[in-house]
């Protein structure tokens, strides 16, 4: 039996993730709680020592909030817990801190759960790899639903990385967001662009366009419901409890740490 502590158990993630460690025998929740992200450090460590008791989880997964996460990786790193963490919207400070909090247990860390979007990403570094940096353009779009709190998405942002890393730019002097209007003259070469859409009930779309002369190539992840993510944050669940101490990935987790090409 695989028991698990679900941090964030009230959000959107949360609630997906719960139900679908409901469709398994195998798993079962050992505790489920939402700390506020203005408590301690010390008040969420004692408040989750509380609820899980003396037996500590197998693992904890965590869909909470940048300051929360922070708060109960360093419960995770006192009790020796491995954590699975699908939060969104940290800061490079705060991945930073993250890191070096979790360096006792293995953590897998992952601004999206979906396998399909993992390996959108590969296919991403590949077609970075092979297109000329000087003649194809890099436009990123990403679609949510109206209550999304961040923008651009965590995912977008790690789109843009990748194609930044591949071409050996710097991401912040190449990275633009919903800034075009009025004049703005011929797009610069480096130059990586991200819209945001926020609408409704929209989950989550991503796509990326390689745009050349006289042909565009357009890889796009569409997310009809949350079970994808639910499902990836379960399997990353069985994963990490079985690996060495060290922060790792989606696709550590799918041996897909290289570019294919």
């Amino acid at each position: 039996m695989l028991h698990v502590a679900v941090t964030g158990a009230s959000g959107r993630m949360g609630r997906a993730f719960l139900a679908q460690i409901e469709e398994y025998d195998d798993v079962g929740t050992l505790a489920a709680t939402t700390v506020s992200s203005e408590m301690s450090e010390k008040e969420s460590s004692d408040c989750l020592d509380q609820i899980c008791g003396e037996q500590a989880p197998d693992v904890l997964v965590d869909f909470s909030s940048p300051e929360a996460t922070i708060a109960y990786a360093a419960w995770a790193a006192k009790r020796n817990v491995p954590m699975v963490i699908g939060t969104t919207g940290f800061t490079l400070t705060q991945l930073d801190q993250l890191a070096e909090i979790l360096h006792p247990v293995p953590a897998l860390l992952s601004p999206n759960m979906s396998l399909m979007m993992n390996l959108a990403w590969r296919m991403m570094a590949n077609a970075t790899m092979v297109l000329a940096n000087d003649t194809i353009d890099v436009e990123i779009i990403e679609k949510h639903h109206r209550d999304k709190r961040n923008a651009p998405s965590s995912t977008a942002l790690k789109m843009a990385q990748i194609v930044a890393e591949k071409r050996g730019w710097s991401l912040a002097q190449a990275l633009r967001h919903n800034a075009r209007w009025g004049m703005i003259g011929s797009r610069p070469e480096k130059e990586i662009a991200i819209a945001s859409v926020r609408g409704g009930s929209l989950i989550s779309e991503h796509s990326i366009i390689f745009a050349g002369l006289g042909e565009s190539l357009e890889i796009t992840q569409r997310s009809q419901s949350l079970e994808p993510f639910a499902k990836g944050a379960l399997r990353a669940s069985r994963w990490i409890i079985k690996q060495p101490p060290g922060v790792y990935d989606m696709l550590d987790m799918l041996g897909l740490s290289e570019v294919l090409y």
